[in-house]
């Protein structure tokens, strides 16, 4: 589980609930560099910075339904940016019509959670984001 602790993670997600909420789960598996975005205007905004001082976040967990731009929207922006590549992007939302799950994967998300979400299935499923960054990492060094 220490492995986790050193990930550096955003929540983008307009209810304040739900942001709280995967914060809490997130700290109870140690990881507590966790910044959070009320919409995904905000969202974009906060990888880049993070990006620009080379800090990069690990993982950015989006909601699909935010105002300005939906989390669909912000995945498919950055997906299309290669220096993205390594950060893994997580739709966390109440989408659950399997189109909109395709969608997502097409997308390039790196996983898919409905909410509601136990803190359980949440910690699960984080141990696997933090295995396909583990293994990306791996690839990139292998092949830079």
């Amino acid at each position: 589980m220490s492995q986790l602790a050193n990930l550096k993670v955003l929540i983008a997600d307009d209810h304040f609930l739900i942001r709280q909420f995967v914060r809490n789960t997130l700290q109870d598996s140690k990881i507590n560099n966790v910044q959070t975005a009320a919409d995904g205007n905000e969202a974009i905004d906060l990888i880049q910075k993070a990006f620009d001082v080379t800090q990069p976040y690990d993982v950015v967990f989006l909601d699909w339904n935010m105002p300005t731009i939906s989390g669909l929207e912000v995945l498919s922006y950055f997906r299309a940016k290669p220096e993205y590549a390594n950060t893994a992007f997580v739709m966390l939302t109440a989408e659950s019509e399997q189109q909109n799950i395709m969608k997502a994967i097409k997308a390039g998300a790196t996983s898919y959670i409905i909410k509601p979400v136990s803190p359980s299935d949440l910690s699960k499923k984080l141990v696997e984001i933090h295995e396909w960054i583990k293994r990306k990492r791996q690839n990139a060094q292998a092949h830079g």
